[in-house]
This record gives C-alpha cells, structure tokens and sequence, in this order.
C-alpha cells in the first residue's frame, strides 16, 4: 500500500465519524514531511468543514504540507465559506482527494486548486469513499433520495396474521437492528393505511426504550389526511412527486416501511433501491404478504448480504440495474 493509499484511507476512516445528515460524511488529514500534523471530520450542518477542521489543528504547519480529503473540496459559499479558499490560504502545496464532488453548486474545487497554484491529485480509494457517502451520491446525482424498503416476513411471506391488525413478527435483536437503522436514515415514510391500522411512532429507539440522539424526519404519505402535527404529510400517492418533495428537504436516504399497497408504488415506479427483508421462523398461514397480488414483477435482486439476527434470517440486497429519476 502506497503512503498517498494509507493517508487517504485515515481520511475516510475520519469520515466514518460523521454524522448521517444532508451533507456528505467528509474527513481529512494535513500532512507535513510524512507525518500527521492535522486531522479533522465533518461534525454536521453548519460546522466547520473536515478540511478546515484539519487545517486548525495544523496550524502554522500547514504551509507547504499536503492535505488529503475523503470528498474534492468544496469551492462554494453555503453555510460555511468554501474550503479551498482555506487551502489556499494555508499554504498546502499538495492536495489528494478521494471522490470528486458530483454536485452542482459545490463540484470544480480541484480546479479552482489548480488555478490558484496547488498540485492536485484525485480518486485515490474513490470507491470506498463513494460507498460512506452511497446516499448523497445518488441524491446528488439522481435528484432524489436514496429509498430502502425493509419489511419483516414470516417464513410463509406473510406481514401481518390478518389485513388491519397490527403483528409483530421479528425478534427483540432484528428490532434493535431496525432501530438502528432508522437512526442512519433522513426520513421514514409509511401509507396512510399502515398509520391509521399500526399508529407508528416512526423513531429511532435505544433497547431500553430511550430515543436516539439522531431522529427521521417522520413521513406519511397518501390523500387521507390522518397525520399528527410532528409528522408531515405528503398528499400524493405518486412516489415520485413524494421523493421529489424530500429531496428539496434535503433528506439523502427515505427508509419505506410501509405494506403492501405502497411498496408495490414503489415497485411500479422504479423508485426502490435497495431491499432489505427480515424473515422470522413463523408461520401465520393467513393475511396480507409482503406485496399485494397485483404488483408488478421486481427486477433480479443482487443479494449484498446474509445473516442472522437471533432465529431471524436477514437479506439485502440492491435492485440490478436501477434507473434514476
């Protein structure tokens, strides 16, 4: 592994750090004659930039040293001023980047470097850097988030024990699982159906009950107006007029956990990206199944990943050959 590999690397590894929000998870390091001087990670929404972060603690030290980012710096002014005007003025003399910046407002940092006299070298380990930010990425470049539909099934594919009643069918562990993930997402989005049967609370929950420092947006989407003041209310019942909505919200990855009727929307519009199911080792022998008997045929899943969760067996898996909005 060469020494730019390894310093790129630390990079993302600081970009891991991140939180999940509507900016991408950026890290970087400033490095002055082999050795580190300065590291630094995106903290969220209007703080300080990786980039910038690292550049404080390098301080003085930062002139004439190289700095590596897991994203192409950004050369906009937002909420923040753009980081290559802080590069600039720091003195680095070499900058190395991971993945270039696909968005419109904030993408051309590199040449900007290079206009201003700095080396510039990019997509050093841009494939693990596409997948820390996969959801920004395709909100970025699609215009619409990223959705993931998780549902959880019984081993004879049923969701519920009967149309309208409310069952519970993963375990306590595949529970803290989905939990878990609700923390990562930007929003949630369930049918009317499913919130006026359920009554959801749509959060992200520690095991003993407790919210998660990081919380969805909670949506609900359909024509009957039946949503709680904290939730929002999306009346369409096309999903590409729903994501289209989150997507100006800023929200990069939209968990769909509704049932049958609206995942199979989704289906129909090409508007799922990745699927994720949860099978437990029961059987109802009766009610709804995962999708309605109507629903169009999904495209070949490519399976991602297999295991267990306690008796649960989990698969993910990402639609071949998805299309963008």
């Amino acid at each position: 592994m060469s020494i730019d590999t390894q310093f790129m690397m630390q990079a993302i590894e600081l970009a891991e750090l991140g939180p999940y929000s509507t900016n991408p998870r950026v890290g970087a390091v400033c490095v002055s004659n082999g050795v580190v001087v300065g590291t630094g990670y995106h903290h969220g929404a209007g703080t300080a930039h990786a980039e910038v972060e690292a550049l404080a603690v390098a301080g003085v030290k930062a002139a004439n040293a190289d700095l590596y980012v897991s994203l192409e710096p950004c050369s906009h002014f937002g909420r923040t001023p753009p980081c290559t005007q802080a590069i600039i003025e720091a003195g680095i003399r070499r900058v190395f980047y991971a993945q270039p910046d696909p968005s419109a407002e904030a993408g051309g940092g590199a040449e900007v470097l290079k206009a201003a006299g700095c080396e510039v070298y990019g997509e050093i380990e841009a494939e693990r850097s596409n997948l820390v930010n996969r959801e920004w990425n395709h909100r970025m470049r699609t215009g619409v988030p990223f959705v993931t539909w998780k549902f959880a099934q019984s081993l004879d594919g049923r969701v519920a024990a009967k149309s309208g009643v409310r069952t519970a069918i993963s375990g306590m562990q595949s529970q803290v699982f989905t939990h878990e993930l609700r923390s990562r997402v930007g929003a949630i989005l369930v049918g009317t159906q499913t919130f006026i049967v359920d009554q959801p609370s749509l959060n992200a929950r520690e095991i003993d009950g407790s919210l998660r420092v990081s919380q969805p947006l909670r949506v609900v989407m359909g024509m009957r107006d039946v949503t709680p003041a904290e939730f929002l209310h999306l009346a369409t019942h096309d999903p590409r007029v729903a994501l289209l909505a989150l997507a100006d919200l800023g929200i990069n990855h939209v968990l769909l956990e509704g049932g049958p009727t609206l995942a199979a929307a989704f289906i129909r519009a090409d508007c799922i990206d990745q699927v994720i199911s949860i099978t437990a080792p029961v059987t109802l022998g009766a009610g709804p199944r995962s999708l309605t008997t109507d629903s169009p045929l999904m495209r070949r899943i490519k399976i991602t990943s297999t295991f267990t969760l306690g008796s649960d067996l989990v698969h993910i898996g990402e639609l071949e050959s998805a299309v963008g909005l």
